[in-house]
């Protein structure tokens, strides 16, 4: 991303962007944190090596992105799956609400 587009984001939304940084730092930090207690994806480090040329320092930083970005997106994933979960979950109590409207009472 453009350093002028951001600055113009952070100025429409501030909010908005100060949440993304928070976002990004606790995924960066979870990545860490699964390298510290040695989970690595062997996919995304095989990758990793190979766009480092095979130089294992740069490796660990591109390995840090891709597991970053691939979080990001399962985190998106998630939240789209529980959205469209909630919203099939409202649409059946509206119906039995609906249906429930055209019981007659007792006399």
């Amino acid at each position: 991303m453009k350093p002028d587009t951001y600055n113009f984001q952070q100025r429409q939304h501030p909010q908005k962007a100060v949440m993304a940084t928070q976002n990004s730092e606790l995924i960066h930090a979870m990545v860490l944190r699964e390298m510290q207690e040695g989970v690595i994806r062997d996919g995304l480090w095989a990758q990793a090596l190979v766009e480092a040329t095979y130089d294992k320092e740069k490796a660990k930083a591109i390995y840090i992105r891709l597991r970053a970005a691939n979080m990001q997106e399962d985190t998106k994933k998630l939240l789209v799956k529980q959205i469209q979960q909630a919203l099939k979950s409202d649409e059946v109590k509206r119906k039995d609400f609906i249906s429930a409207s055209g019981l007659k009472k007792p006399r």
